[in-house]
């Protein structure tokens, strides 16, 4: 069990975020179109009690509607949902931009200068850091253009010039403080979303660890083609129980080719199924992915703990031998009680000698989950190690580790 450089630098994370965060996505997606609607539907009718002229109101329209066209759009695009919901975010940030700077220029009163600012308060809700860019820069020079401009819109006795100054300034330094705070929430959106998928990642590869470390001690490797037998009879015996054709048998079949037949060939053998079901079926496959066996890991181990609120943050969550709240004697007794645990037999594991032990925790991923300090000290001292924990289990409790 070699160490690879490149299998422990937690690639999956990233997966795990844009999972996490598409699902925000869409529904910040549909919160911002259902708004912009309403939008839309308010800028009509006062255009329209207003008396504007229908090509106005018209040319209006059609901005907002070509904005929902074009959200819907993307959303409908399947594949890479996750980027096309992010270019449909950029493009309706610059499109209300666009909207609100018309129906100033089309006014020119102070008091529709205030669309800007309901465009900014649309689009902050996407929460995102080239959003957040996107939609401050744009406020900033759409009120700017608009001072020099349009300077009449905000004139009131006095110097115009300064008058001028002290909205630009103001402008400023009012969006100086909406960045801050926007980095902020987001700073904090992104802290969310990496913990969920830190714990997710350390959870998957601690039951890939236990699945390596039996294979290690047992030398067995899994028969995912027994599994497949009990599949059939348990199949075979639900579709006579309810009166029905067997509909599972060709789809346990096609998990059984899965392992030794290429793609191609599938959809030759198999032509009622498109190639996204059959990556769809790939998830319950055993021999190669351990989606199915994981569950099985997880369930086993979590049926009867019982959750009386969720803790999302909270440290047992994150599991590892050094949590950075802990002082060293911790670290040093959750190791040494770790492996004490490793010496001993177990009805769930039996033990391992020192060699099986050192490797281990030298080459796998324990490497990083135990104090650099702690673990260097026993990988210098291992020797020492085994012989005071193999003396003191025979003296105090009579057990004697098999050599």
């Amino acid at each position: 069990m070699r160490q690879i450089n490149e299998q422990y630098k937690y690639k999956q994370l990233e997966i795990y975020k844009e999972s996490l965060e598409l699902r925000h996505i869409k529904t910040k997606t549909l919160v911002v179109n259902v708004l912009n609607v309403v939008f839309a539907v308010v800028v009509a009718f006062f255009l329209f009690r207003l008396d504007v002229e229908s090509r106005t109101i018209f040319g209006v329209s059609f901005m907002f509607l070509m904005l929902l066209l074009i959200n819907v759009g993307l959303y409908a695009l399947a594949d890479d949902l996750y980027n096309n919901l992010k270019l449909a975010m950029y493009v309706t940030t610059i499109g209300e931009y666009i909207i609100a700077t018309t129906l100033i220029i089309l006014f020119q009163t102070p008091s529709i200068f205030t669309s800007l600012f309901l465009a900014y308060a649309i689009t902050s809700i996407y929460q995102e850091n080239k959003v957040m860019l996107i939609s401050n820069f744009s406020l900033f020079i759409s009120g700017f253009l608009l001072a020099l401009s349009f300077d009449q819109i905000f004139s009131i006795p006095g110097n115009t010039a300064i008058q001028n100054m002290f909205i630009i300034i103001f402008l400023l330094l009012f969006v100086m403080l909406l960045t801050l705070s926007s980095y902020i929430l987001i700073k904090r959106k992104s802290f969310f979303y990496n913990h969920l998928a830190q714990i997710k990642e350390s959870e998957v590869r601690n039951m890939d660890l236990l699945m390596e470390i039996e294979h290690i001690r047992t030398k067995q490797k899994l028969n995912s083609e027994s599994y497949y037998k009990a599949l059939e009879r348990f199949s075979s015996e639900l579709s006579k129980k309810i009166g029905i054709e067997n509909v599972f048998a060709r789809k346990i079949q096609l998990l059984r080719d899965l392992k030794k037949t290429n793609i191609g060939d599938l959809l030759e053998k198999y032509p009622e199924y498109t190639i996204e079901q059959i990556n769809e079926i790939k998830n319950m496959e055993l021999a190669v992915n351990t989606k199915m066996r994981n569950i099985g890991i997880k369930a086993s181990k979590t049926k009867d703990i019982e959750v009386s609120r969720k803790e999302i943050f909270s440290e047992s969550q994150f599991k590892s031998f050094k949590h950075t709240t802990d002082d060293t004697y911790v670290k040093i007794i959750a190791f040494v009680v770790f492996y004490v645990m490793l010496k001993t037999d177990k009805p769930y594991l039996k033990e391992m000698d020192e060699d099986q032990i050192k490797d281990m925790l030298q080459y796998s991923e324990y490497f990083y989950l135990i104090d650099r300090d702690v673990i260097d000290v026993y990988l210098n001292n291992n020797e020492v190690f085994d012989t005071v924990v193999s003396d003191l289990l025979k003296e105090e409790w009579n057990y004697e580790p098999h050599r």
